[in-house]
């Protein structure tokens, strides 16, 4: 191939990789990261807020499910720092699945704060549940951790993967 008939060849090459580029761009947005405990804490943390991760202690699905609520297992447990530790009631949201009823029938849930029982409720039917009762002041630490655990005694077994379910998850904490 001769120099002129390449010529424009090689011009045409060349100009696709011009491109105008601008010399700045603006800088990113600035975001918290999210680690550690929460500047404020809420006394009630719903499964599906954000922040819920920090306030699990150990026996809860790391996974949101449907954005609202995750399994816990046997004994789920969580940790709060309270703003006070008089006139405060414990509420739990949770779901008791049909298909677990199946399996294993009428259960109980044991309620503990700070290791202490709360109290034990034995629910006869599946369906979703509101759990309310306050907690004597004894019980309960002002900033510092106040922890709660929630533990069933009979969990449903999955066949799937031999994992032990409990119930399902929606929301706790102290009011």
């Amino acid at each position: 191939m001769s120099a002129p008939r390449a010529l424009p060849a090689v011009l045409a090459v060349a100009l696709c990789g011009c491109v105008d580029i601008p010399s700045t761009y603006a800088p990113p947005v600035e975001r918290k990261p999210v680690t550690g405990w929460p500047t404020r804490s809420p006394n009630v943390i719903g499964m599906g807020d954000p922040e819920a991760q920090a306030y699990i202690a150990s026996g809860i699905s790391d996974h949101v499910e449907a954005g609202a609520w995750r399994w816990a297992f046997k004994r789920a447990e969580l940790r709060f720092i309270l703003d006070g530790a008089s006139n405060v009631k414990l509420v739990v949201d949770f779901t008791l699945p049909e298909a677990n009823f199946r399996q294993t029938g009428p259960v109980s849930l044991s309620f503990f704060v700070n290791d202490v029982l709360l109290e034990t409720v034995r629910y006869d039917q599946p369906g979703t549940k509101h759990f309310e009762k306050p907690v004597p002041a004894g019980l309960l630490r002002a900033d510092a951790y106040t922890r709660l655990a929630i533990e069933v005694d009979k969990p449903y077994r999955a066949p799937q993967d031999g994992k032990l379910l409990g119930f399902i998850l929606n929301r706790a904490g102290f009011l």
